[in-house]
């Protein structure tokens, strides 16, 4: 049995790309690669979205191989999936893999459904490419059709990653606890003396910032402002000068923030102690790079890396046991819905979006700024609702 997997590479020119191998000879998969080529980079979408779209044919091809299916022939003869195999191949594509491998889980909703719509569309695709020259008659009615059986199987989705938003508040306990072991030198910190400030540093601009893992890691010392204390936010997609395979990208806009005096002095700290005595250090602009001896010492902050970073933190308390960098995010948009709520000036809906988005990179009249408040909203709409109804209460128990 064949089995494949996606290798990612970069051009040149600095261009990241992936395509879909077979994973014992390394030879490229005909077809995918081709939709890969002209449906998917064609469309200028960025190297995560291709390597999901990648991940995804992956899991078609290996499915096909799993079960003996030559999807071209049987397109040909127009002899496509039955009822069962489209069931077996929701189920198939609903499993979780690690290195190739089927474990126990699940994916969830949003992830399953993702997968579906790739191969869907894809499938399509392959049954015009390889009936454009078909003398059969309504060869274009027969692909609908099978088509649309196959969309009537997709998964639902509803468990959308909004609906969870409030789940992924940090509370100030947890907040606290972070911090209290990321202390420089304190007896629960689970780094190494040399990473510590770094590490810390890097929760604090997720904390203060509300930035994102890939605008972190893309942070420059020439994005930096000492002189009027901000922070550029700046999209390098593809750049030749980041040695990374598996580049962090900036997804939103690009944009200026403030940085307060205190945060700056932690920032020119580090930049002129801990970084500046890492080997290497001045070979690359990156304002966080790694500290761990060989190959890589010196050089930008891996995603790897950063998750690693995380992950520690997480396993060092009970209480942080989900943490994730991205609740870092979420909190500070929950601790701004509050100090603007406690401040004098009154700020009409609109303009409280407008500075949101701003502030996190959206675009003007994004949703995103509704979806992120609305943790705030709840507990609000849950103190107003309790008030009036403690008072109704009390009304009829009095009469």
């Amino acid at each position: 049995m064949k089995k494949y997997s996606v290798n990612s590479f970069v051009f040149k020119n600095g261009e990241r790309f992936c395509h879909v191998v077979n994973k014992f000879t390394g030879e490229p998969i005909y077809y995918p690669n081709l939709y890969l080529i002209t449906q998917v980079r064609n469309q200028s979408n960025s190297i995560n979205t291709m390597q999901s779209i990648a991940g995804g044919l992956v899991l078609l091809q290996n499915f096909f191989s799993f079960f003996s299916i030559n999807i071209e022939e049987r397109i040909l003869k127009l002899e496509f999936l039955s009822f069962d195999e489209i069931t077996s191949l929701l189920d198939y594509m609903s499993k979780s893999f690690k290195k190739g491998k089927v474990i126990s889980t699940y994916v969830k909703g949003p992830t399953k459904y993702f997968r579906f719509i790739v191969i869907c569309d894809y499938i399509k695709w392959l049954c015009n490419v390889i009936l454009s020259s078909s003398n059969h008659k309504n060869v274009g009615a027969e692909i609908n059709s099978f088509i649309n059986n196959l969309k009537n199987e997709r998964p639902s989705n509803t468990d959308r990653y909004q609906k969870y938003i409030s789940d992924k508040t940090l509370t100030q306990r947890q907040i606290d606890l972070i911090f209290h072991i990321l202390k420089p030198g304190g007896m629960e910190n689970p780094f190494s003396l040399e990473v510590q400030s770094r590490n810390r540093l890097i929760i604090l601009l997720l904390y203060s910032l509300g930035l994102r893992a890939g605008e972190l890691l893309n942070l420059r010392i020439s994005d930096i402002d000492l002189c009027h204390s901000t922070i550029a936010i700046r999209r390098r997609a593809d750049d030749k000068s980041d040695p990374r395979l598996y580049q962090p990208l900036v997804k939103t806009c690009e944009r200026k923030l403030p940085i307060g005096d205190v945060l700056m002095k932690e920032i020119y700290k580090f930049i002129t102690g801990d970084r500046k005595i890492v080997r290497n250090s001045k070979g690359n602009d990156f304002l966080f790079i790694t500290n761990k001896s060989g190959k890589t010492v010196g050089m930008p902050l891996s995603k790897s890396a950063y998750h690693k970073i995380i992950k520690t933190i997480s396993k060092s308390h009970a209480e942080l046991n989900e943490l994730s960098g991205h609740m870092l995010r979420h909190t500070w948009n929950y601790d701004f819905s509050k100090n603007i709520d406690e401040m004098d000036e009154r700020f009409s809906e609109e303009r409280e979006a407008k500075i949101r988005s701003y502030i996190m990179g959206w675009c003007p009249g994004s949703e995103m700024a509704k979806i992120y408040n609305r943790r705030h909203i709840e507990e609000e709409s849950y103190k107003t609702s309790l008030s009036f109804q403690n008072k109704m209460m009390e009304k009829f128990i009095n009469e």
